[in-house]
């Protein structure tokens, strides 16, 4: 699915528990599993079809970021996936779905400069501002529906009423990975190369997350530090 020459990919609820089990079991087997991912999905989705066609988006997800994840397990060793922080695994499937589907970063970029000025947004600013990067059509549309109930179950916004939405707490990151993985998601898909450090509060992506394991000793998995002229210095990836 493309709109004005963007890729949308995405039109339907990705549940979180699904996601998050299928990243268990891939950091566990070392394979996606499509019918484990099926099954699973069965218990959140109703009829085959849509469950069929959802269990393509996590395997999606999976495969195309499976570098990721495989930097990801390098790094917990011993340490099952599972017992991260719920806080890290919310964050660290927005990071996955967010670069397989972009659309995904663009609205919670479009959510966060809403929340900059009011306390609660409603569906047709959402649809407004999203639309005006991939265009006003059914299939963007769609995708939105699809996404709303996602980042909600990820604990970035809230549903106060029909169409009415807050932000919700931000999202404590302590994995140093995942923390490096929230900005390398930012400096990625909003194509700039680099961010200064005094930036990260102020830039709309990093509004849902309070990321305390960036400091000396961060991993350089993803990012680099790099030091400045002035300021605290600069991020690359």
């Amino acid at each position: 699915m493309n709109s004005k020459g963007k890729f949308i990919g995405l039109n339907q609820r990705i549940p979180f528990e699904v996601l998050d089990s299928s990243i268990h079991f891939y950091l566990e087997n070392g394979i996606v599993d499509k019918l484990f991912i099926l099954q699973h999905m069965l218990e959140f989705t109703t009829g085959i079809n849509r469950a069929n066609k959802a269990s393509t988006y996590v395997s999606q997800i999976l495969s195309r970021q499976e570098n990721l994840l495989i930097k990801l397990k390098n790094q917990l060793k011993e340490t099952p996936y599972n017992e991260l922080r719920i806080d890290d695994r919310k964050a660290f499937c927005l990071c996955l779905i967010s670069l397989t589907y972009p659309i995904t970063y663009n609205l919670l970029v479009a959510l966060a400069q809403g929340f900059k000025v009011q306390d609660q947004i409603n569906k047709k600013f959402i649809s407004e501002k999203v639309m005006s990067i991939y265009g006003s059509n059914r299939t963007v549309d769609v995708a939105i529906d699809a996404l709303l109930p996602m980042i909600i179950e990820l604990s970035t916004i809230k549903r106060d009423k029909v169409s009415l939405y807050s932000k919700a707490s931000n999202l404590g990151i302590i994995n140093k990975f995942i923390s490096e993985l929230v900005i390398f998601t930012d400096i990625k898909l909003s194509g700039s190369k680099s961010i200064l450090i005094e930036d990260l509060s102020f830039k709309p992506w990093y509004s849902f997350f309070y990321i305390s394991a960036l400091a000396p000793g961060s991993l350089h998995q993803l990012i680099s530090i790099k030091e400045s002229a002035i300021g605290m210095g600069y991020i690359t990836i």
